[in-house]
């Protein structure tokens, strides 16, 4: 295929024949064009398809059509990407929420859809999202790429184990059946879907292990932990098979990285274990590369490099994304979304908190802080020219605790040690609470191992741990630990595995009650 005859299947509004190019669509040429075009070259491509985008929206969508009356905006109007740059931006309260499902849909019709998936969403109110071919087709084809140049299931015979839970969660359906689709292309892939049963994925891992050269074990980063690890105590040998890791959801540091591939036996390389980022709007949006997973963990080692390139001192997700396939945007420190991925969506806001890096930056500053030649001895100077996406996590998914935001990630720093990672499964859940006098108080709770026993001091390691973290990291708690005559530590509880009160097996991770 040509260049411009590969980028032509991916637009959404003309969905006729798209399954049948999958089969036709060359991976291998569409993975060449991510190595020789620049990252401007995807920022102009994404560009013009978001403009395109945009104006079939705007004429077929009958809720943007509203939405932009309202706003009083007139689409013909909007010629050039600083055009689009002045159009408000929508999220679940002013568009999903505003307006009725059918509305949302290309012209005004659910019907036409082939697939309807359910998020359970924070608030706990279900959201429906119709899915069509396009969307099938494009997930296919960034399922394939990973597959085959991260994990290269096109050397090896590969069993993917899907780990994300089924029914009304969108992660399982929309991994299984682009994952499906792949396999249906001719490569040696074998899937087994368990949903998030621990059981049922060790039970088929030792009955099928001695048949493949390659595992995948694909779901939240605490469920692959606990896999690993039991397995292990069950006697699994994950040595004897060549062992890769994908997940999503929730973000890790590189020490829990590191820990998790060393539970295996294996020697760490740069493409053991990716993370995702992908929501049930959107489904994938970026993932990590050997190139991201190295900088990261550069700027992880380099104090300097990290202030530098993410000006904090807590390390974000790192990935790296096309802009042709999602155009993305930061404002005010979030990002953005323009895509008909789902349902069709201009400039959507999931209020998550993030940047975008150029890669051009990433280049210099790898070359600046001495860090280029062990990326050409590591084997990973031939990545992808695409920019790079910082996650910092939801900017509306906090604990204010004394006008201190706290966030999951900030926990999550600390408890990725190596003295708390054999011995917690990852999973805890935050509360504010008041005292009888109405002090405020914030509570973790947090999920012991298997076999693990709570004791006193556990919980003040860990406590004394979180309290170091956030004031190493957390200004406005620093602020308030020098300034405010309150014991600001946090009641550290520990838990029994999959204990019933918060930790019961099968549920989406959930790091704050009642968010």
């Amino acid at each position: 295929m040509r260049e411009q005859a590969i980028l032509s299947l991916f637009d959404a509004t003309h969905q006729g024949g798209l399954m049948r190019n999958l089969y036709d669509f060359d991976i291998s040429r569409f993975e060449k064009l991510l190595r020789e075009k620049g990252e401007d070259f995807w920022q102009r491509e994404g560009q013009k398809k978001a403009l395109l985008l945009f104006h079939a929206v705007a004429t077929r969508v009958p809720a943007y059509k509203d939405f932009l009356k309202k706003h009083r905006i007139t689409p013909r109007k909007i010629r050039t990407i600083k055009d689009f740059k002045y159009l408000p931006p929508t999220d679940k309260k002013n568009y999903i929420g505003a307006y009725p499902l059918q509305e949302r849909c290309w012209d005004g019709k659910v019907v036409e859809a082939n697939l309807v998936a359910i998020s359970s969403g924070t608030s706990g109110e279900p959201k429906f999202w119709p899915r069509g071919t396009f969307q099938e087709f494009e997930a296919t084809v960034l399922h394939e790429l990973l597959y085959t140049f991260i994990f290269e299931i096109h050397r090896y015979k590969t069993l993917l184990v899907i780990g994300f839970p089924m029914g009304v969660y969108v992660s399982g359906v929309a991994t299984l059946l682009p994952s499906w689709l792949v396999a249906t292309k001719g490569y040696p892939l074998t899937m087994v879907s368990v949903g998030n049963n621990k059981t049922e994925a060790l039970r088929a891992i030792k009955h099928l292990q001695k048949d493949y050269e390659q595992i995948i074990l694909v779901g939240h980063p605490f469920f692959i932990k606990d896999i690993i690890e039991t397995g292990k105590e069950e006697g699994v040998r994950w040595s004897r098979t060549r062992l890769r890791m994908m997940f999503c959801s929730e973000g890790f540091n590189e020490v829990w990285r590191k820990y998790v591939v060393a539970e295996t036996g294996a020697p760490f390389s740069w493409n053991s274990a990716i993370n995702t980022y992908g929501s049930s709007e959107l489904l994938l949006m970026a993932h990590e590369t050997p190139l991201s997973i190295f900088v990261r963990s550069a700027a992880e080692k380099d104090t300097t490099l990290r202030e530098n390139l993410f000006a904090s001192a807590l390390l974000p997700n790192l990935f790296q994304y096309n802009p042709f396939l999602r155009y993305i945007e930061s404002m005010h420190n979030e990002l953005l979304f323009t895509s008909a991925s789902g349902l069709p969506l201009i400039r959507f806001n999931l209020h998550d908190s993030g940047q975008i890096i150029s890669y051009r930056r990433i280049q210099t500053m790898m070359q600046e802080y001495h860090w280029n030649k062990k990326i050409k001895r590591d084997g990973i100077a031939s990545s992808w020219q695409l920019p790079f996406l910082t996650l910092w996590g939801r900017s509306d998914h906090t604990i204010i605790f004394y006008a201190a935001n706290i966030y999951p990630e900030h926990i999550h720093a600390a408890l990725h040690r190596k003295p708390f990672l054999g011995k917690t499964t990852g999973r805890f859940l935050m509360r504010k609470d008041y005292r009888k006098n109405m002090d405020e108080f914030l509570e973790i709770n947090i999920e012991l191992r298997h076999n693990v026993k709570s004791h006193r001091t556990l919980a003040r390691a860990i406590q004394d741990q979180i309290v170091l973290k956030l004031e190493e990291i957390n200004m406005e708690y620093l602020f308030l630990r020098n300034n405010l005559d309150k014991d600001l530590r946090p009641r550290v509880k520990l838990w029994p595995y999959q204990h019933k009160k918060y930790f019961r097996p099968g549920l989406k991770p959930k790091y704050i009650l009642n968010a």
